[in-house]
């Protein structure tokens, strides 16, 4: 391999790894959050929203498919929370 196409190579592979990829997980097959958890409790975490209009799906925190039933959440790493639940940091999307 010349040095050139080496260095071509090389270019392409570290600007590919810099490039944020949008993983697409199914959040309906993850761990979902236990409710009794110190962490949801501490949070006020719950499944079933008690604030009209303020729901997981629509916060700033969830990502991944918000249409579905379960979504990701960056306050519960790898865990899954209810599309409908709610929790004392939500925040408008």
């Amino acid at each position: 391999m010349k040095r050139r196409d080496f260095m071509k190579a090389s270019i392409a592979t570290a600007g590919a790894t810099l490039i944020p990829l949008k993983a697409v997980y199914a959040w309906e097959d993850k761990e979902r959050v236990d409710v009794d958890s110190g962490q949801a409790q501490g949070l006020e975490y719950v499944e079933e929203s008690p604030v009209e209009g303020e729901y997981c799906r629509n916060c700033i925190h969830a990502v991944g498919d918000l249409e579905k039933g379960w979504v990701g959440c960056n306050l519960f790493p790898n865990k899954a929370v209810a599309a409908d639940g709610w929790c004392n940091v939500w925040a408008a999307r």
